[in-house]
């Protein structure tokens, strides 16, 4: 009789646990992308989200009330105002967020909270006061399903990688079409900056619906520093690295792409280390698939580099060098997501966004980094982007 009970006792205490248990976060869309890509709803101030047994709950101010009700994808949107009003009823001051939620969530019975790692600690520490059990998730999203892309998904990084290479052939043609003098690309009589450049490239994203910040034109030796935005002159026969990552002001998704050009000579060692660059992309393309290790085609990438004599230096002492970063990165509604494709576990899945930038760095070369981005399939990948990788322009 005992073990026939057992079982009966153990899945309604499940039942019971997942009943009280919720989602929760409280944050504005616009920064937050699991909320936005929960409500699928941009609102620039924070409000109070919550998912309990599948079904969510977005409080709204008056100000975005009506707008939720028509735009968000969620089963239920209530009035903060109304729970303002009744929570501070008879008090001298205006409940503030944690108040609110600490009232809705006790109101649907909720006892226990599953929150982000960025989750605030004030409020944390207010919902435990108020006798909430909060558990900060150890996964990146607090929506897994963000992992794998939909083909809706898809299509929105297409559209941001087509306007991206568009911005990308702007900036290449411009720096093609200087002429040389003193060192220096000159173009109509003025020397060519790395902020002209990025001026080019952002105006015509924005004119697109994409907002381009932090775009990288860096030339010389400042291209040897992986993250350096760029300034000043861009110099003859020294390498230009262009990165460009907007983001859709209509979905929010990104778009991502690097390229790296020379107008005039290069160096032999210089043409020699695009090419090795060139040639570990195409080493990470050819394992790419759903199931392998993301370290296996990282360290691939990295063993390849080593034996063309690339090395890759680090010490306290000295600046890192070589191959400096991981091979790429999970692509979507945050510039970098997972998975990562460098040392660590992750396990590459079919319907997965990743980047594939290897690249070089080396101060007395400046830097090389090529990057396009791929959807995981199962015997392969396929590349979103369509745009030259033409070194000399």
């Amino acid at each position: 009789m005992a073990a026939s009970v057992c079982p009966a006792v153990q899945v309604c205490c499940i039942v019971f646990r997942v009943s009280r248990t919720a989602y929760l976060i409280i944050d504005s869309s616009e920064r937050n992308s699991d909320l936005y890509y929960r409500t699928g709803f941009f609102v620039p101030d924070p409000v109070i989200f919550f998912e309990h047994d599948g079904e969510g709950t977005l409080v709204l101010s008056d100000l975005e009330l009506e707008r939720g009700e028509k735009e968000a994808r969620v089963e239920r949107v209530v009035s903060l105002r109304e729970y303002v009003d009744s929570v501070g009823r008879g008090g001298k001051k205006r409940p503030g967020m944690a108040e609110v939620a600490v009232a809705i969530l006790r109101e649907r019975g909720i006892k226990s909270l599953i929150v982000q790692k960025s989750f605030p600690v004030f409020y944390a520490d207010a919902l435990r006061e108020a006798g909430f059990f909060v558990r900060i998730t150890k996964k990146d999203f607090l929506f897994p399903g963000r992992l794998k892309k939909s083909p809706e998904e898809i299509l929105f990084i297409k559209k941001a990688l087509f306007a991206t290479a568009e911005a990308m052939r702007l900036a290449v043609s411009l720096i093609s079409s200087c002429v040389e003098k003193n060192s220096l690309l000159y173009h109509k009589g003025k020397p060519l900056t790395s902020e002209t450049v990025r001026s080019v490239i952002d105006s015509h994203l924005a004119s697109r619906g994409y907002l381009a910040s932090n775009t990288i034109v860096a030339g010389g030796v400042q291209g040897s520093m992986p993250h350096e935005t760029g300034s000043g002159s861009l110099m003859a026969g020294w390498p230009v690295v262009i990165d460009i990552f907007p983001r859709s002001q209509e979905n929010g998704y990104f778009g991502d792409m690097t390229r790296t050009v020379v107008k005039g000579e290069p160096s032999a060692e210089l043409s020699r280390m695009y090419n090795t660059v060139l040639r570990g992309q195409k080493i990470a393309f050819s394992m790419i698939k759903d199931g392998v290790r993301s370290r296996d085609v990282h360290g691939a990438v990295m063993d390849f580099f080593t034996e063309c004599g690339f090395e890759t230096t680090a010490s306290v002492s000295q600046k890192p060098q070589g191959f400096i970063h991981s091979t790429g990165h999970g692509l979507g509604l945050d510039i970098h997501e997972p998975p990562r494709i460098g040392p660590g576990k992750e396990i590459l899945r079919e319907g997965m966004v990743v980047t594939v930038e290897p690249g070089l760095y080396y101060e007395h070369l400046g830097g090389v980094r090529i990057e396009d981005v791929v959807v995981v399939t199962r015997d392969g990948n396929e590349n979103l982007t369509r745009c030259s990788k033409r070194f000399r322009v």
